[in-house]
């Protein structure tokens, strides 16, 4: 009977050891899962300021464009053209205010909804992670019930045990000494 509380309490241990090894790869992935999300975020945002940089570049060399326009008509020795040279610099002027307008407001969105994007995938590894934890708590709560079980089974099993060797050698010395 002993051999067999050990087994049962060699299995209880290993249960518990198997339990907890569980639980720490599980927070380690969930761990390593938060890192890759924030490292994401962090390359998208990285990724839209640079877009918007190149946006406002393009914007300056448009406006720098029309500024090049602008320069040859007012070169040209007609008035006329000289007057049509203001126009068009005008016009170029408020396209390229327009588009700067454009894309910067673009990139403004574009950085906007990536930020947002990063805060709703951090609050669901929040949220997943707490729902592991919350889930690995009750597994321990559960393999603790269960070795809280056996060791009750132990602890009677033995106390059977006592009472039957102790019954056993009760009569193996009344045997022995005679009864008294």
């Amino acid at each position: 009977m002993s051999e067999e509380n050990k087994n049962l309490e060699d299995n209880t241990t290993n249960e518990l050891d198997q339990a907890k090894d569980a639980v720490n790869e599980n927070t380690d992935a969930i761990a390593d899962e938060v890192n890759d999300l924030k490292e994401n975020a962090t390359e998208a945002f990285d990724s839209a300021k640079e877009k918007a940089s190149e946006l406002a570049n393009d914007a300056k060399e448009a406006l720098s464009n029309v500024k090049e326009k602008a320069t040859e008509f007012i070169n040209e020795d007609a008035k006329e053209m000289m007057s049509n040279a203001k126009e068009k610099a005008s016009e170029f002027a408020d396209e390229a205010s327009e588009k700067l307008s454009e894309f910067k407001d673009v990139a403004k969105e574009k950085a906007a909804d990536l930020a947002e994007d990063a805060k709703e995938t951090y609050e669901e590894a929040k949220v997943k992670a707490k729902e592991f934890a919350s889930d690995a708590g009750e597994k321990i709560s559960e393999f603790a019930d269960v070795a809280e079980d056996k060791l009750e089974d132990l602890a009677e099993d033995a106390k059977e045990t006592y009472t039957e060797a102790k019954k056993k050698t009760k009569g193996f010395f009344s045997r022995l000494f005679g009864s008294k």
